[in-house]
């Protein structure tokens, strides 16, 4: 039997705090990774047990929601599920509650796996002995899946800097990670606009990894209705690009 929901407990620590003593919306990537890498191994398809077929999951787009964001301390609920096979996508849910029972977070994501070799995408075909294709349970954290991210027309691209992708970047696929691009993304953005607003959305495509070495150009762009697009440019082709919704 398919087990429901992966779920833990977790203390908002300190090291996840921005100047508002709330939790840094970049760094829900980071939680939402390790709930990933947990719910993949529940479900009997770890990073482990990929890497043996020459497999990894690749993350390719994610969309967060932020009713409240968390405080420094607070005791919260966290739970992942994976919600079924779309084509050559698996997606992920998550939803973060507090001591009451109360969203605080939600959120999607969209994953592949890749030969690790060949750096192609493989067919869901190759892990269906292990790896269930039907949800484990029928609710979704949003209505919607994490969509296709693109620049609107009538937003004034500005220059944002250049990343050069260094050890702390890189994680054990050899590219960077997916939880340091929203970090990338929200140092591009004003500081008057980070450290006073809130974060209430972001959304984030994944289109071409880096690797170590790689110089990334960042761009950002506001929207007339105040949104931010920031994406990230290697040898001229988009590596990823994000929305960014601030209230």
């Amino acid at each position: 039997m398919i087990p429901d929901k992966y779920r833990e407990n977790l203390v908002i620590p300190s090291y996840f705090i921005d100047n508002s003593y709330r939790l840094r919306p970049s760094s829900f990537f980071d939680i939402a990774q390790q709930l990933a890498v947990l719910g993949a191994t529940q479900l009997g398809a770890s990073d482990f047990v990929l890497h043996e077929r020459g497999l990894g999951w690749i993350l390719v787009r994610n969309a967060f929601h932020f009713d409240r964001l968390p405080r420094l301390l607070e005791k919260v609920q966290l739970e992942t599920w994976h919600s079924g096979v779309k084509g050559p996508y698996y997606t992920r849910d998550y939803r973060v509650l507090d001591e009451g029972g109360e969203t605080l977070v939600r959120a999607t994501s969209a994953w592949v796996l890749m030969d690790i070799k060949s750096r192609v995408i493989v067919k869901p075909e190759a892990i269906m002995d292990i790896y269930p294709t039907e949800p484990q349970c029928s609710g979704r954290a949003l209505q919607s899946d994490a969509p296709k991210l693109l620049f609107p027309r009538e937003a004034v691209k500005e220059d944002a800097g250049v990343h050069i992708v260094r050890y702390t970047d890189i994680d054990y696929n050899f590219h960077a990670n997916n939880a340091k691009y929203p970090a990338w993304a929200m140092d591009c953005l004003p500081e008057e606009i980070t450290t006073t607003k809130t974060v209430t959305d972001f959304f984030i495509n994944y289109n071409r990894e880096v690797g170590l070495g790689d110089e990334v150009q960042l761009v950002r762009a506001q929207s007339p209705e105040g949104t931010w697009y920031v994406e990230g440019l290697c040898e001229g082709l988009q590596s990823f690009i994000c929305k960014i919704v601030l209230d």
